[in-house]
This record gives structure tokens, C-alpha cells and sequence, in this order.
């Protein structure tokens, strides 16, 4: 937060100097010519000036802090202008009376000097608002930021719940395809089953792996996805292809922990993967983006249950400051997933 300047030791110690020497100059101003100022310019004065503006800045700023303690948080901002500002005038009444009626009747010997007390008490009760406006608007200013900081922080805190509930997520469908798969595989060769099991326990080994850990090595999701394509063949007939294009790719490059796997099971919700129309897959890092593509041909019926997954992982880039977005053109859909480039 902004530190308020009232209590700034700068604006303590020089403040009052200036600005006490600023109204010496507007009271002689009210009571003498231009002309006269160099003449009338008494130096005591000045310096009682000074005192003055001093004592009230430093019993406003002391009153201040009080009224800071004592003033809860729902202390409405009326009754802190009415409490503040009021003991704030009061204060500045009398340090002025007290000083400037000694210096009159005890310094120069002024039997009457009630103009003059006017128009110190004037010149010095502007001096106390200013000054409390001077304080109130680092205390807005202060309230705003707060205000930014606590939106931002609700924010952040939502995203990281999507990040976690993101990481946290192990998709039911699939694992009802696999149960089925391997169903299959056990009253048709035990050994295929048996593959089967190991493959389909790695990927769900890394899922539980990777669902608290921070972003992972592209190369490893390449390998996890390599599993899952094996996996999803033993349905499709070896129709499914993920090409591997990491030339470009860097040892420090990283993706959200499972992001192919959302991103491959997506791909084949929504298309038709058949001997006659083999789906190939290609993925390659270009320009901070790793792209996964293939040629659109949509089901009929697409299985859209990954759209909240989709949705999630959308919201867990955000937690980087990455966007992460599908596009289609020329009859192709692009994954484009945000490179993050954390070094070990």
C-alpha cells in the first residue's frame, strides 16, 4: 500500500518550513501593500509562522492516528470526516490562540489585536482542511488499491481452484471405454489383456502423478500420449496415428500436467476414426505454441462431455497468463496449447 505522506518524515521535517513561510507572506499580504512586503518581512515572525504550522501538523497527525485506532473498519465515512475533521479545527484554534495572543501581549505588547487573531485563525482552520484532504486522499487512494488487490486475489484464487480441480479430474467415460476394452481382450487373449492393463495403469499412474505437480516436459506428455493412442487402437483398430514433429521443441519447454490427454480423448469424442477414414494426428512447437491438428470430420453424435474438461484447461493457463484456444480452418481444427518456459 501507498504509505500516507502525513506521516512521511520528509513531509514532516521541510513541509512546515515552506508552507509556514508561505502564509507569513499571505498575512502581510492582507494587512500590507506589495510594496512594503521587504520592510514588514520580520524573520521572527516567519519563524512563528513556522511553529505554528509545525505544532498543527504534528497534533493533527498524532490526533489522526488516534482516531485511526479507535474508528473500527465499519466506522462510516461521515462520522470519520465529522470526528476527524471537527477535532482536526478544534486543535488548530487553539495551538493558534495560544500562540499568537502570547506573542501580541507578551512579545510586542498589543493590548488588541482581535483582527489579527481573525485572520490567523482564518489563514491556519484552511491550513487544517487542507491538510486533512491532503490525508484523505491517500486514504482513498490506499482504499482503492485494497479494493483492486482483493478482486484480484478472489480471482487468482478461483483460477487456482480450476487449475486444482482440473488436475484432480479423472474421466469417467474413458475409463468406462478401457473396463470395456479390456473386457474384451480377457475372453480373447489373455496376453493382449495383460498389455493392456500395464498401458492403460501408466496413463492413470501419470495422471495421478502429475494432478498436484507444477508444469511438465513436453517430451513426457508426448509419452504418455504415445500410451493412450496404443490404448484407444485396441478399439479403433490401430486407425488412430499422433504424429511427433520436436525438432523445434526445448529441453525447458512445459505444458500443463495432462493437457494432451484432455486434448487427444477431445479429438476423438468428436471424430469418426474408421479403416476407411484413419485419423492421423500431427503436433510441432511453433512460436511459444505447441499446435495438435487433424482434418475435421465430426460424428453425428459427438461425445461433448469434454467440454468442461476443456473449459478447465482453458482456466488453468490463465493461472500462467496464457491463453489457451481451438480454431478450425481450411477443414482443420488447431489446438493451440501456451509453451511455458520454466527452467529446472
Amino acid at each position: 500500500m501507498v504509505k500516507n505522506i502525513i506521516n512521511s518524515a520528509v513531509f514532516r521535517i521541510f513541509t512546515p518550513i515552506f508552507y509556514g513561510v508561505t502564509m507569513y507572506i499571505l498575512i502581510l499580504l492582507i494587512f500590507d501593500r506589495v510594496q512594503d512586503l521587504s520592510e514588514n518581512f520580520l524573520v521572527i515572525e516567519a519563524t512563528l509562522c513556522v511553529v505554528i504550522t509545525y505544532l498543527i501538523f504534528e497534533l493533527i497527525r498524532l490526533y489522526i492516528l488516534q482516531v485511526e485506532k479507535r474508528c473500527s473498519a465499519n466506522c462510516s465515512i461521515s462520522r470519520r470526516l465529522i470526528i476527524q475533521g471537527g477535532g482536526s479545527l478544534i486543535i488548530t484554534v487553539i495551538i493558534t490562540s495560544l500562540i499568537i495572543s502570547f506573542y501580541f501581549s507578551k512579545l510586542v505588547g498589543f493590548n488588541t489585536f482581535r483582527h489579527e487573531l481573525t485572520v490567523f485563525n482564518t489563514i491556519f482552520l484552511i491550513t487544517s482542511i487542507l491538510y486533512n484532504m491532503v490525508y484523505f486522499s491517500f486514504f482513498y487512494l490506499n482504499r482503492t488499491n485494497e479494493s483492486l488487490l482483493d478482486k484480484e486475489a478472489i480471482l487468482r484464487q478461483g483460477v487456482e481452484i480450476e487449475l486444482h480441480t482440473y488436475k484432480n479430474k479423472i474421466n469417467p467415460e474413458f475409463l468406462y471405454d478401457s473396463l470395456e476394452t479390456l473386457i474384451s481382450l480377457s475372453k480373447k487373449d489373455v496376453g493382449e489383456a495383460d498389455k493392456f492393463i500395464l498401458k492403460l495403469s501408466e496413463v492413470y499412474r501419470n495422471v495421478l502423478s502429475t494432478k498436484n505437480s507444477d508444469p511438465v516436459k513436453i517430451e513426457d506428455e508426448f509419452k504418455i500420449v504415445n500410451t493412450l493412442i496404443n490404448i484407444f487402437n485396441y478399439k479403433l483398430h490401430n486407425n488412430l496415428k499422433f504424429n511427433i514433429n520436436d525438432k523445434d521443441a526445448e529441453p525447458f519447454q512445459k505444458v500443463v500436467g495432462g493437457t494432451l490427454v484432455v486434448i487427444i480423448e477431445d479429438i476423438v469424442n468428436r471424430t469418426i476414426v474408421s479403416e476407411i477414414q484413419p485419423l492421423s494426428i500431427d503436433s510441432k512447437v511453433i512460436n511459444d505454441f505447441l499446435e495438435i491438428s487433424h482434418p475435421i470430420r465430426n460424428k453425428l453424435i459427438q461425445v461433448l462431455a469434454k467440454n468442461t474438461e476443456i473449459d478447465h484447461l482453458k482456466k488453468a493457463y490463465k493461472q500462467y497468463g496464457k491463453a489457451f484456444s481451438i480454431s478450425e480452418l481450411d477443414g482443420v481444427r488447431i489446438y493451440k496449447v501456451p509453451v511455458l518456459k520454466i527452467e529446472d
